[in-house]
């Protein structure tokens, strides 16, 4: 990414605020809070990063402030994200000098050849939307699933059983929560064991959390059933778990599925547990994002954002789309920085892309409310098996390559 230098920026930094938090966010998402927020400080960025999709900024807003921050944002953006909360000035620094990442040294760049039809397709006939929508009828039972609200580690509590559940079966599955520091909501983690390749990682998630963007102030005085966002994206990992785990599949590499927490408030969950995965110089070769996959909103199947994402993994999502969902059809379209938690991913360097159920402009226009039910998305699962079974195909064919 740019990194955009104002000239009216002093060549000193403002003193910090008591109590401050320190977001990265772009030029769009800045031109809506610097009306809104006059506490709001923008400050100057340190060198120039890779070039990218838009230059980002940092600015720093009292903590008090986040709430406030995320419905503007959410409210005006009309998606999710935005922005990204980093723990401290010196670690949002590093974020942004680090612009669109610098790739792992070393990091495994798998051939993108498809080659495992033989274990990909039976595994894709054995799911279905009845599994899926059982999943998002779960999850949007809870009142809201906010990372701070008694009902939001619930409802993570809630899916570590269910999956733990469901891969019982499975002996080379290890079902996990991922305690965040300063909120109670985890982030779920199924680990299906790699064989001889166990070192190299793949990565599926979606974010467990939901919000109700006119009560983010006052957590639990609104409903928030998030069955499109992201519950949806949950059931669809939940699926690809089933089949794996009914299937006794056994991958080369490990697969990583996760439920990120705090998605809807910067992206902590993931930014949290991407940073880590970085720190250990973990090999991971891969990263899909499940967000929103159940509002069939647009005249194509499926969208691939551009930004913030990998293109060769994009175009190796194409080919599975063209070889195991034949007569889907396929577009392209983009959300901005931070729009969900791939972008936490491509942030420390690894390959990352995110299907979406629509383009931007004809999106699920309840997400956000009380009004984002199963019912709203048409009754139905079976737009977001299409994703699920994308997911298992990613997967599998990543999980088998050679490398």
């Amino acid at each position: 990414m740019r990194i955009l230098i104002l000239a009216m920026l002093l060549a000193a930094s403002p003193p910090a605020l008591a109590q401050s938090s320190w977001l990265t966010v772009d030029a769009a998402a800045y031109r809506l809070l610097n009306p809104s927020m006059p506490a709001a400080r923008l400050h100057a960025t340190p060198g120039a990063g890779a070039a990218d999709a838009a230059p980002v900024l940092l600015v720093e807003v009292p903590s008090s402030e986040l709430g406030r921050v995320a419905r503007l944002l959410h409210q005006k953006l009309g998606h999710c994200g935005g922005f990204m909360v980093h723990a401290d000035q010196a670690s949002a620094q590093r974020s942004l000098a680090q612009g669109a990442a610098v790739p792992l040294a070393g990091l495994v760049r798998p051939s993108y050849v498809i080659a495992n039809q033989a274990k990909v397709t039976p595994l894709l006939a054995g799911m279905n939307a009845k599994q899926i929508a059982r999943t998002i009828a779960g999850l949007s039972a809870f009142p809201d699933r906010f990372y701070t609200s008694a009902h939001g580690a619930r409802a993570s509590e809630w899916l570590r059983q269910g999956w733990a559940a469901t891969s019982a079966r499975h002996s080379g599955v290890l079902v996990e929560t991922f305690a965040h520091t300063g909120f109670p909501q985890g982030s779920v983690i199924a680990t299906i064991a790699g064989t001889d390749l166990a070192d190299e990682v793949v990565v599926i998630g979606a974010h467990l959390d939901s919000i109700n963007s006119n009560a983010m102030d006052e957590p639990g005085s609104a409903q928030a059933p998030g069955a499109d966002d992201d519950a949806s994206g949950v059931a669809g990992l939940t699926e690809v778990l089933r089949v794996i785990s009914e299937n006794k599949y056994r991958p080369r590499r490990t697969i990583k599925l996760i439920a990120y927490a705090a998605e809807e408030v910067g992206l902590r969950g993931s930014q949290e547990l991407a940073r880590a995965f970085r720190q250990a110089a973990i090999q991971v070769i891969g990263v899909l994002q499940l967000d929103m996959i159940n509002y069939k909103g647009a005249e194509k199947d499926i969208y691939l954002l551009s930004d913030y994402s990998s293109a060769d993994q994009n175009e190796f999502l194409r080919k599975l789309i063209a070889t195991y969902l034949p007569g889907l059809s396929v577009g392209s379209d983009s959300c901005g920085y931070a729009c969900s938690d791939h972008a936490s991913w491509h942030a420390e360097g690894y390959p990352a892309s995110m299907p979406f159920e629509s383009s931007l402009a004809q999106a699920n226009p309840h997400i956000h409310s009380k009004n984002d039910t199963y019912a709203s998305s048409g009754g139905q699962a079976v737009h977001a098996l299409k994703f699920a079974r994308l997911a298992a195909a990613f997967a599998i064919e990543l999980g088998s390559s050679t490398p």
